[in-house]
């Protein structure tokens, strides 16, 4: 399973999409308004035409070590 980090293009978008990812999905929130979600999460937003943007796509694994590592500077 892929995971994606998106930035929504507005607060009030921010809101709305956050609210419906977090009913179906897990949602990972991240510093500076950016989420990270499984890619196939996509799907919800563009049925209810929230505009997004991909910031990075990796691999599940990747995404769970970097949460854990407290050393992580980007964090």
């Amino acid at each position: 399973m892929n995971m994606v980090k998106i930035r929504f293009a507005n607060q009030e978008n921010d809101a709305a999409g956050t609210l419906a990812l977090a009913r179906h999905f897990k949602v990972i929130c991240l510093p500076g308004d950016i989420y990270e979600i499984p890619d196939h999460a996509l799907s919800v937003l563009e049925t209810l035409n929230l505009p997004y943007t991909v910031l990075e796509t990796e691999g599940f694994d990747h995404a769970i070590r970097t949460l854990r590592n407290p050393s992580a500077s980007h964090l």
